[in-house]
């Protein structure tokens, strides 16, 4: 399949070369240390301890966590593709308005596809929305930023593999088994440290941009090719 809403899938982030497996690599980084530098602030708390890992190192395990890794990945993919390459790219196009400036265009496309991602979401409480909204801006700056889907999908990915299947209090295949004894709302998966833990991975996604390619734009490529 290379069209998605008559479009050719590099217009919506699939453009897929070394730099986007770059990308890729640099994004799982990003994504595995929120949750565990989110651990780490839990165990110094005291509000998180570990239990006795319940698995060896067996064939059986090794491949179980291999297919936790490709489930994984595949609905970061298909998310990041919905969210990004999908929803912010055709909202963008929809808002290019006369009256409309880019930068309102991009705010208000940008508010749009995280919004829409929160609510596909479970959110029983206040702390849940916030993280997932805010989880939605952070992967759509990294689309933003890139035009390609490589970095948000390595954010993606990375932060939900690390949160269910390495450090745990639910996966029954975890690598680290966790106790959480302290308030859910604080150091849950959906708690205030975790969130809080976003604004510096979108620091982190703003640098490694800058180093990259010299500067910093929130300018859809994808879009502008589109209107060409």
């Amino acid at each position: 399949m290379y069209y998605i809403d008559r479009r050719p899938l590099r217009t919506v982030g699939l453009s897929v070369d070394w730099r986007w497996f770059i990308d890729l690599i640099v994004g799982i980084a990003i994504g595995s240390a929120i949750p565990t530098l989110a651990v780490g602030v839990g165990l110094v708390g005291g509000w998180i301890t570990v239990e006795e890992p319940v698995h060896a190192l067996t064939i059986n395990y090794v491949q179980d966590m291999g297919l936790a890794l490709l489930i994984t990945a595949s609905i970061a993919l298909g998310e990041e593709l919905v969210f990004r390459g999908y929803v912010l790219t055709n909202a963008i196009s929809g808002l290019d308005l006369p009256w409309l400036s880019h930068s309102m265009t991009v705010a208000t496309a940008w508010s749009v596809s995280a919004a829409f991602f929160a609510a596909k979401h479970p959110i029983f409480t206040l702390a849940d929305g916030v993280h997932f909204l805010t989880a939605g801006f952070l992967l759509g700056l990294a689309y933003l930023l890139t035009g390609k889907l490589g970095l948000p999908v390595g954010i993606h990915a990375g932060f939900n593999f690390v949160a269910n299947y390495v450090f745990s209090t639910t996966s029954e295949l975890t690598v680290v088994p966790l106790i959480v004894e302290g308030p859910r709302w604080l150091v849950g998966q959906t708690g205030v440290v975790q969130t809080a833990l976003l604004l510096p991975a979108a620091l982190a996604v703003v640098l490694y941009v800058w180093w990259h390619s010299g500067s910093v734009e929130i300018i859809p490529k994808t879009i502008m090719k589109l209107n060409n």
